[in-house]
């Protein structure tokens, strides 16, 4: 059983892109967890989550046609069931027959179009072009319930692989691999990090997320600048580039490149991600002598 959580994960980082699993109302019930690799999300910030919440305000209405297996929400707007505020895309749960539908093996679930998602990485304009290709297939072992008790019978989701329209060059791949990325409260207190931060600092995550602000973490003589940086990132929803040094468990000093960006929920900030990569101590003496 090991064997083949590993030779799928190994099958999920081969791909140029991640897997992404929607429901008809459009809820994100499953993504793989190289998400962050191209968006900078984690993967528990993903799921359970409106996907519209990723998508470009313009794009909404195209995914939303494309979650309706006949490619025409307005009969869910119709019925009441969609429902558009200024900061929301909320569509309410709409149920249907399988009898009422075409077989799931039919080209009318076939999926293949263009959205643009929120990218927190620092080489996007704050968002990634992406081609998602998929079908729509019954989504099986929901257990849900009417109001009167009565069991819903499996209902259609969108399962795609998102691609994004630029292939990464080899620089990017090589890039990607050592990049680290952290969760912050808007204090910049830590709360998560994943695994290549773990093993670039050392700490486990628990161990990073009980000591306090981030700020313990910070050279002494870069916390003004990474300070300026934070106020900056507050008022404009980025921090800019910032290198400085972050104390790793063995006492030591490791330098990194980072790029923080507030994410916001339902319009408002909610926490910060950082995307970091480790540089050389020559690179770290090199923005010494520049700075």
């Amino acid at each position: 059983d090991l064997l083949y959580l590993l030779e799928g994960e190994l099958l999920l980082q081969a791909l140029n892109g991640f897997v992404l699993v929607v429901t008809s109302d459009g809820l994100v019930f499953y993504t793989s967890s190289t998400i962050q690799d191209y968006l900078g999300f984690q993967q528990s910030d993903v799921i359970h989550q409106s996907v519209f919440e990723l998508i470009h305000t313009e794009d909404r209405p195209e995914f939303q046609r494309q979650l309706h297996w006949a490619l025409d929400p307005a009969q869910a707007r119709e019925s009441g069931q969609i429902t558009e505020g200024d900061k929301d895309f909320i569509q309410r749960p709409s149920y249907y027959d399988p009898d009422q539908l075409p077989p799931e093996n039919s080209s009318f679930m076939e999926r293949n179009f263009i959205c643009r998602l929120r990218c927190l990485l620092d080489n996007s304009s704050g968002f990634l072009a992406m081609n998602f290709q998929g079908r729509l297939k019954y989504l099986h072992g929901q257990n849900q319930k009417k109001k009167d008790g009565t069991l819903i019978p499996p209902q259609l989701a969108l399962f795609t692989l998102a691609t994004p329209l630029q292939s990464p060059s080899i620089l990017e791949i090589r890039t990607r691999n050592i990049i680290f990325r952290t969760k912050h409260k808007l204090d910049f207190t830590p709360i998560g990090c994943d695994a290549k931060g773990s093993i670039v600092l050392g700490y486990t995550e628990a161990e990073l997320c009980v000591r306090g602000t981030g700020y313990q973490f910070i050279h002494a003589a870069d916390m003004l600048y990474c300070a300026e940086n934070h106020v900056r990132m507050i008022k404009t929803g980025e921090s800019g580039m910032t290198v400085f040094r972050l104390l790793t468990r063995d006492s030591g000093w490791t330098w990194v490149q980072a790029n923080a960006r507030l994410v916001y929920k339902n319009g408002r900030p909610d926490y910060i991600i950082a995307t970091q990569r480790p540089l050389t101590e020559e690179e770290g003496a090199e923005h010494l002598r520049k700075s």
